[in-house]
């Protein structure tokens, strides 16, 4: 069994210089490994179809690999029309004769034991979602037995939407279906969906059935990216003053004596839970990296990397704006460590 990803789309939802599944998460992986990191699925599994136009301006093929692994990537020298047939130049490339499961690259979700031995679309409920946009996805109505009985696109015709997860278990079938509704559209017509070729395939009696999937994030907008990016922050945290009680090498209460506060080291713990990274600054020397660690501990923060030896002055943070990080990426907050609302402020919800 395989898993194709097409990344052949222009990205026109994007306004950005490189492709959507380029772009960079929080831990520095581009989207396409989030896109992955859902699957039960070994990377030598896993099939990348690109351009050459992004291979030759961006160096893709190399990239891809050291972010998933053994991975194959399938070049294709001109766009494709619609993710279909990317899907079937794919197939043809691969000359595949097994299962294979299509993944879009701008969501993610959890799905274990993808090969069922029969036909499957991903699905999620609207009602389990507050931000999803109802007019970009496509629609299943299922029976009491989850057989898809009806697919659309683009038109609401239930709660269940697809995730972007598509199971065959024929690539023969799949390009046959295709193929023949390719030769019968009109120029002017709008793109074959992957839901065209499913719903063709539905008429003739091949069975789909519908599989409730977890953890669905979708990222087809860039503001569907910058929610997603600015739902987790790094906050570079002062121990010394902020954490813990000012301290000093020389006098009264010394670094070893100065005692934590209880209402930042409580905010410090719920960011963290809630997918927040924290990073301390201390003006400690790198000398004390041993008592300043067991004062973390012992105190219930969060372990992080902390920085020492930060001289006493007016700090400030440099960053660079940059098209793939669509948002603002520095601000300055200073609180009182005691504010009973500090965590919200820090989360810039109060």
């Amino acid at each position: 069994m395989k898993v194709i990803v097409p990344c052949c789309g222009r990205s026109t939802r994007y306004p950005m210089d490189v492709p959507k599944w380029m772009l960079p998460a929080h831990d520095g992986r581009p989207m396409l490994a989030l896109a992955l990191h859902g699957l039960a699925v070994a990377s030598a599994d896993i099939v990348v179809t690109i351009l050459a136009e992004h291979e030759a301006r961006h160096g893709v093929a190399n990239g891809i690999r050291e972010a998933l692994g053994d991975v194959r990537v399938v070049r294709l020298e001109e766009p494709t029309a619609s993710q279909a047939e990317t899907v079937a130049r794919t197939l043809e490339i691969l000359a595949l004769d097994e299962p294979f499961l299509v993944k879009d690259s701008d969501n993610t979700f959890r799905l274990d034991d993808l090969d069922r031995g029969h036909n499957f679309v991903c699905v999620d409920s609207l009602n389990h979602h507050d931000l999803i946009n109802p007019r970009n996805k496509s629609y299943v109505q299922v029976d009491h037995q989850d057989v898809v009985i009806n697919i659309r696109e683009k038109v609401v015709v239930s709660d269940l939407f697809s995730v972007g997860g598509y199971f065959f278990t024929s690539p023969a079938a799949f390009l046959a279906h295709y193929e023949r509704l390719a030769a019968s559209r009109a120029p002017w017509s709008q793109e074959c969906y992957i839901s065209d070729v499913i719903g063709a395939m539905i008429l003739e009696g091949i069975p789909f059935k519908a599989r409730r999937i977890e953890g669905y994030q979708d990222w087809g907008t860039v503001q569907d990216w910058r929610r997603a990016m600015l739902g987790r922050k790094t906050c570079f945290v002062l121990l010394d003053g902020y954490l813990f009680e000012r301290g000093s090498r020389f006098f009264r209460p010394r670094f070893e004596e100065a005692v934590p506060r209880p209402g930042a080291v409580v905010a410090m713990t719920n960011l963290v839970e809630h997918g927040h990274t924290v990073i301390y600054l201390s003006i400690r020397p790198a000398q004390l990296a041993r008592l300043t660690e067991r004062q973390i501990r012992d105190a219930g923060l969060p372990p992080a990397q902390v920085v020492y030896d930060c001289p006493v002055s007016a700090w400030a943070l440099l960053t660079a704006p940059h098209p793939t990080l669509p948002f603002h990426t520095c601000e300055a907050l200073e609180l009182d460590p005691d504010d009973p609302h500090l965590e919200a402020k820090i989360r810039g919800e109060a």
